[in-house]
């Protein structure tokens, strides 16, 4: 299952980094206990293999999430901003992940 999900994200099903105006460069999978993804500044995005128990809208807000970070590496209000530009309801999904099962990680 996380093969399928790593050809997923390598195949292109995530296209929201060209709206971004960014690039990853890796991703990786991982099994944190407390996050749902990360990313570093040069381009390496961690995901944690649960979300693919979680449903696809779910995923899509973390992957945005994560590759929004490789423009703003912060929380701040212009990060913000930049998830919005291209998930306006990334307010309502956020708030359905929080809600979700697995419960223990956050974005």
């Amino acid at each position: 299952m996380a093969c399928d999900f790593v050809a997923m994200f390598n195949a292109g099903q995530y296209d929201a980094a060209p709206l971004l105006g960014v690039q990853w460069r890796k991703l990786s999978l991982s099994s944190a206990r407390t996050r749902w993804g990360s990313a570093r500044s040069d381009g390496h995005i961690r995901l944690n293999w649960r979300l693919i128990h979680l449903p696809l809208t779910q995923i899509d807000y973390v992957v945005v999430h994560e590759l929004a970070h490789l423009r703003e590496m912060n929380h701040g209000p212009r990060f913000w901003d930049t998830v919005g530009g291209v998930m306006p309801d990334y307010r309502e999904r956020r708030q359905q992940l929080r809600q979700s099962a697995l419960g223990t990680p956050e974005d």
